[in-house]
């Protein structure tokens, strides 16, 4: 995502050798870390711990979220709207 190791240490509450060394394996992080890790970064926690269980419609979640995240909030509600429509549509056929 291009987050500098300084900024996601920051936005964990812990320091960048820490944060570091969960990036080398030298450290674990606890299940609400990996949790804040997951959110900070727009992933799931299963594919940070490569788990396996993250499946393509996840990956495409995944996709979505970060796209829609990007917008600008009258954005969002507009790209929302679409999206239900679209839901709709494919009800009704």
């Amino acid at each position: 995502m291009g987050y500098t190791q300084q900024l996601v240490a920051d936005r964990m509450g812990v320091s960048k050798s820490t944060y570091c060394g969960y990036e080398t394996g030298k450290r674990q992080p606890d299940v609400e870390k990996i949790k804040q890790l997951a959110h900070i970064l727009q992933t799931s926690g299963d594919r940070l711990l490569e788990t396996g269980f993250h499946t393509d419609a996840d990956q495409k979640c995944d996709e979505i979220l970060s796209v829609f995240q990007s917008l600008k909030p009258a954005f969002q509600d507009c790209a929302l709207e679409q999206m239900k429509k679209l839901a709709e549509l494919q009800g009704k056929g």
